[in-house]
């Protein structure tokens, strides 16, 4: 039988994951392992600590889209390991793509089949550092919200109240009548285009960021190919108007609004503007220097249902 090891965030979710938890291991029946994440990071180094120990190999995170990513890019250099999801995070964006666990019996009928699907991850390389996506990575307007967001005391606050998310809608309404627009140069194949006036472009590898806005509709998270979306030259008040159309996906509509598809994007951007990949912050850029984002194909396993 394959080893079972479940990497729980209880913090995920405001302490969703806690709760999550609590239910799930009154009904396992199954021999497993158990390991609590203590910090930011540490899904990484267990994750990777048991890929190196053990054979035949299924790791269950358990929490938001953050411990996910953690757990994954831990594994990517392991074939032997499969990566089931059990959702309690506050956006779960990666529950709405990709097949997560709903109850201990998905589990063993998992382990039973052992049939696990090749997924794509996305990377970001920076002027110093490389980074992984398995959702989409970001700079702009979406990405500065996120991380006034994330390290304001105002979202501390609120969490213990549970209305962590309302610091979002704070530093959102905030940006929208302060943020400076950019300006990069995207170099694609034979095209160089560049836009001006731009409030920010993520490239993606599934549909969904910023807890189900649908924002690449078209993305499939193992064709071995990005989505970019750029949003450019647009008012402020329209801007506002756009990100309700965004949880359809009929944001693509817009002219202010243009896609492309490619394997990777090589991006010159000529201000500092924030970063992120799977909305945690990775750096505030440097003024015209080349960002690249590419896919890795068929980098890690996935347990489907």
């Amino acid at each position: 039988m394959s080893n079972i090891v479940f990497i729980v965030n209880e913090h995920a979710g405001n302490g969703l994951g806690k709760k999550v938890w609590r239910k799930w291991k009154k009904a396992i029946d199954f021999p497993h392992t158990v390991f609590i994440t203590e910090r930011k990071g540490h899904a990484t180094e267990i994750a990777k600590n048991c890929a190196e120990s053990m054979n035949d190999l299924l790791i269950v995170g358990v929490g938001g889209d953050g411990t996910i990513h953690e757990i994954i890019v831990g594994v990517l250099s392991f074939e032997h390991v499969r990566i089931g999801i059990i959702a309690a995070g506050s956006g779960n964006d990666f529950s709405r793509t990709f097949s997560v666990f709903h109850t201990p019996k998905d589990i063993q009928e998992f382990v039973f089949r052992k049939l696990p699907t090749k997924m794509d991850i996305g990377t970001v390389q920076t002027s110093d550092t490389t980074y992984q996506f398995v959702n989409n990575a970001g700079f702009g307007f979406d990405a500065k919200v996120a991380y006034l967001a994330n390290y304001s005391v105002w979202k501390s606050r609120l969490n213990l109240l549970r209305l962590g998310k309302l610091a979002y809608i704070i530093y959102l309404i905030k940006e929208l009548f302060t943020f400076k627009k950019f300006s990069f140069t995207l170099h694609n194949k034979d095209e160089v285009i560049r836009f001006d006036d731009v409030w920010f472009f993520v490239v993606c590898n599934q549909p969904y960021f910023g807890g189900g806005m649908k924002i690449s509709p078209t993305s499939i998270p193992n064709d071995q190919l990005l989505e970019m979306t750029v949003v450019n030259k647009l008012s402020r008040w329209k801007l506002l108007f756009i990100f309700g159309t965004v949880f359809f996906g009929k944001h693509t509509k817009f002219n202010e609004v243009t896609q492309f598809q490619a394997s990777d994007f090589n991006m010159e951007i000529h201000d500092e503007v924030f970063g992120h990949v799977d909305g945690e912050f990775t750096c505030v850029t440097d003024k015209d220097t080349v960002y690249t984002c590419s896919v890795l194909a068929n980098a890690w396993n996935i347990a489907n249902r």
